[in-house]
């Protein structure tokens, strides 16, 4: 089937393919490959098993995680997506794979892990088709208890980057409900730090989104947020209420209905700053669905809001 191949490739490649053959001379033979990538994407359909098999070899083989000689080899076969993906029959492969960067994701330097969540990023645009999330990896991403730590903040990146490609981080497996998983999510919404709650609403929100884009039923899910929303209501100050509904609304404008718009409303003289932006920007997504919108902003003071603004 390689016949399309030049000669000396197909030698190359029978080498690279050989399972017995040592695993020292195939890192000799991927680091040509990325130096002449572009003689060899051409041939991509034939090089993507035996390199993603290499891969999964690599990680299991070292202690270094995510090494750079990694990265450049997956750069390489994301780069000829153009020419080919994996084959479904690549697919337990590149679950493999996934599960491994989804693992060695985390870094203690911030811009190597922004990188890492880069090219899983790619990675899942580039082979869409032929991914599984690893729904237990994410769940234990984003169950620390400490509400004082942002540890979950790469689980939540990592759903973020599923939920855009239009795949939902659950899928049913043994010993997880959806429930559960939710409830681990939802969680996230009580952290101390803004960053981390105001993702996790952001995240929810997209769940809510590509779970109705997908004929789905989001009834038990705004169910489970209606309780954590119900806990930022009752503290003192609103900020984290505001800012939750604000991340929420971003891809699920529904959720501002007439209770949430009240809400709004009733604590919009409360706040500055940004948070009085968010709730400005919040009311306003949704606000065509409400009657006489304009006489009860007006009530709230909107158009002195506008004169100091």
């Amino acid at each position: 089937i390689q016949s399309d191949m030049p000669p000396w490739m197909i030698c190359l490649y029978k080498k690279f393919s050989d399972t017995t053959i040592g695993f020292n001379i195939k890192l000799f033979l991927m680091r040509l490959i990325i130096h002449t990538h572009t003689i060899f994407k051409p041939f991509a359909r034939y090089w993507l098993t035996p390199i993603i098999h290499m891969c999964n070899q690599m990680f299991e083989k070292s202690s270094e995680g995510l090494n750079t000689f990694l990265i450049d080899t997956i750069v390489i076969l994301l780069s000829w997506n153009s020419i080919a993906i994996p084959s479904e029959l690549d697919r337990t492969s590149v679950q493999r794979l996934l599960e491994y960067l989804f693992l060695n994701c985390t870094h203690k330097n911030s811009l190597v892990m922004k990188s890492n969540l880069d090219l899983i990023k790619k990675l899942i645009e580039s082979w869409n088709e032929r991914i599984y999330t690893p729904t237990l990896i994410i769940y234990k991403l984003i169950s620390d208890q400490d509400i004082k730590s942002k540890q979950n903040a790469i689980g939540l990146s990592l759903i973020g980057i599923l939920l855009a490609n239009n795949i939902l981080p659950y899928n049913d497996i043994k010993d997880l409900t959806e429930d559960k998983f939710n409830e681990a999510l939802l969680k996230n919404m009580k952290n101390s730090f803004r960053n981390i709650y105001a993702a996790a609403a952001e995240v929810v929100g997209m769940l809510l989104n590509v779970k109705k884009l997908k004929g789905h039923s989001n009834e038990r899910l705004l169910e489970q947020l209606s309780y954590i929303l119900k806990w930022h209501s009752g503290q003192a100050i609103q900020d984290t209420y505001v800012t939750c509904i604000y991340s929420l609304q971003k891809h699920y404008p529904e959720i501002v209905d007439k209770t949430i718009m009240n809400k709004l409303m009733f604590g919009l003289k409360k706040l500055y700053g940004d948070f009085k932006m968010e709730c400005l920007e919040s009311m306003i997504t949704n606000i065509t669905e409400f009657d006489s919108a304009y006489l009860e902003l007006k009530a709230a003071g909107i158009l002195d809001i506008l004169i100091h603004k």
